[in-house]
């Protein structure tokens, strides 16, 4: 079945039409299943006069106010970040993790004294819109940072030291 919206008399009803093909036609209107009959009228014939409207269908039921959808929780505060020292490579001795291309730092996910394995994420990059993890190279302990967060960076730039 096909469905409707029409309006007679500034009422509107949804109606649900079946094969149009053959008369009788089986119609639903706002729920009540109707059987409606059907004549093509040749051109330049006059039409039947119309029968009488029928009794206006009963007003549709009050539909419920929908409930209100609960307000969302507060999301959770993130957690500050820690306070990044930054220094200069040439002060610190040990292995230095370099930018392998320009970039702007997202994250710093070290700090000075923090213990890292080889293939650790010890920050990352955003390059060519794409986010890359930096590892560290080797097993150690941090020494240095040398970048923050919102930093622009060239290739080959020190981002930290390990030792």
């Amino acid at each position: 079945m096909t469905k409707y919206q029409i309006t007679v008399n500034g009422k509107p009803f949804v109606v649900e039409v079946g094969d149009v093909s053959t008369s009788p036609i089986q119609v639903t209107v706002n729920g009540e299943p109707k059987t409606v009959t059907i004549e093509e009228v040749a051109a330049g014939a006059s039409a039947p006069a119309p029968a009488p409207a029928p009794a206006p269908a009963p007003a549709p039921a009050p539909t419920p106010a929908p409930e209100p959808e609960p307000e969302p929780e507060p999301e959770p505060e993130p957690e500050p970040e820690p306070e990044i020292e930054v220094v200069s490579p040439e002060s610190v001795e040990g292995e230095t993790v370099v930018a392998p291309m320009p970039g702007k730092v997202l994250s710093v996910r070290v700090v000075v004294g923090d213990s890292v394995i080889a293939g650790q994420t010890v920050c990352t990059l955003e390059a060519m819109k794409m986010e890359m993890p930096i590892s560290a190279t080797t097993d150690g302990v941090i020494q240095a940072v040398h970048v923050q967060p919102g930093q622009n960076v060239a290739n080959d730039a020190a981002l930290v030291t390990i030792g």
